[in-house]
């Protein structure tokens, strides 16, 4: 199973990105093998969206709810102690919504998580490996 950081569904989205060929084939290799995001991918992507207007909220509403074994689930206690824990360790590195995603792919054993944000990439964590876009 794999996780990925939001930024790689909004380049699989918008199609315009150097970016969003690597970010098309993360977003099938997940709806292949399984994939996990927290909630809060959704809320980031769809916040951007709505923002935008156009409807493009409408547009992908329908599209993440035909997703069938990429899952985003809840934001539990378990995974903000494990954020915080990664941020204790980790400081500025990971704080925030990145804690949150990482926290969620180490708690459901995800064993790669995908990003394109550079600080991340490079960090060494026990539990999962961290690989860029």
């Amino acid at each position: 199973m794999i996780a990925y950081d939001t930024s790689v569904l909004i380049y699989a989205f918008e199609g315009t990105s150097t970016w969003s060929k690597a970010a098309q084939i993360i977003v099938q290799q997940g709806e292949h093998e399984g994939a996990v995001l927290s909630i809060l991918a959704w809320q980031e992507l769809m916040t951007g969206a709505a923002l935008s207007g156009d409807d493009l909220d409408k547009k992908l509403i329908s599209i993440l709810h035909d997703f069938g074994t990429t899952k985003f689930v809840p934001v539990t206690l378990t995974i903000c102690e494990r954020a915080v824990a990664l941020t204790k360790r980790y400081g500025k590195q990971v704080y925030g919504y990145d804690a949150i995603h990482l926290a969620t792919a180490i708690e459901y054993k995800a064993e790669t998580f995908v990003t394109n944000d550079k600080g991340l990439i490079d960090l060494q964590l026990d539990d999962l490996t961290i690989r860029g876009l």
